[in-house]
């Protein structure tokens, strides 16, 4: 567009030159300066320019041309076609095949590192391998072993509580032997007691110790404590048939022996 409007302003330049009257080009010619004026203003007006001529033809095709397109500049034509051989070279076929070759090569070189890695790995394991599972064994008997101490203590500390806690019991159960009730106050009192009794028992019940079983069952020398032997018409020889004091494990393990009488 600016190459179109420079040309038409050497064209109007060129017709106003052959269009001026002879008078106003004898400024050196040997008349004044004023005349060459008079001359000059006195001529008749110029001609408004025409497309006679090819040349001014060509300039007013091309501005409106230009015009219809909008006025895009050259400059913004040539940087879409510049932007468009980008993108051409970007998606032409010499372009790809060099990038997957570039590709292909960063993939062997990972590879590569890959194997070298895997074989470092190797070469350690064969020589530490032995002394890795001989720690690992050690490291599971080590757990094993802190598992079973503290299910020991957790044993021990339960049957220490228990063991306290029977000579309470104890206590009760003389008491409810020696003790009478004979007022409504006094079965208040006991049954109080009562139901104190059959608190700690279900509290023994829920850390896993129970009472040793006595009258009826074969005496074992492991679980019973005999205090004598008596006849029996009710019991076999062996069989225990009255007990002093109840017995208590935890577990299968004993925590106090009941004492018992044996039938003989």
């Amino acid at each position: 567009m600016i190459r179109l409007f420079i040309l038409s302003s050497v064209l109007s330049s060129l017709d106003a030159f052959r269009l001026a009257p002879p008078s106003s080009l004898l400024l050196h010619g040997g008349a004044s300066r004023d005349s060459a004026m008079m001359a000059t203003t006195s001529s008749p007006p110029l001609p408004r320019r025409t497309a006679s001529s090819p040349l001014h033809a060509a300039a007013a095709a091309g501005e409106d041309d230009a015009a219809a397109e909008g006025g895009i500049p050259d400059e913004t034509k040539a940087s879409s076609e510049g932007s468009g051989d980008v993108s051409d070279i970007l998606n032409s076929p010499a372009f790809l095949k060099r990038k997957v070759e570039v590709l292909q090569s960063d993939i062997a070189a990972l590879e590569k590192e890959l194997e070298e890695a895997t074989a470092v790995a190797s070469a350690a394991k064969e020589e530490w391998g032995a002394k890795f599972d001989m720690l690992n064994k050690e490291s599971k008997g080590m757990q094993d072993r802190l598992a079973k101490q503290g299910a020991l203590g957790t044993e021990t500390a339960t049957i220490d509580v228990a063991t306290r806690i029977l000579n309470v019991l104890d206590n009760y159960d003389r008491a409810f032997q020696s003790v009478e009730a004979a007022t409504n106050e006094e079965v208040e009192i006991v049954d109080a007691y009562k139901k104190t009794y059959d608190m700690i028992l279900d509290a023994f019940v829920e850390l896993n110790v129970t009472k040793v079983e006595t009258v009826g069952y074969e005496f074992n020398y492991e679980m019973h404590q005999a205090m004598m032997q008596m006849p029996s018409d009710e019991y076999e020889e062996g069989i225990v048939c009255q007990e002093f004091a109840m017995g208590w494990k935890f577990g299968e393990k004993l925590i106090r022996p009941a004492m018992v009488v044996v039938t003989a």
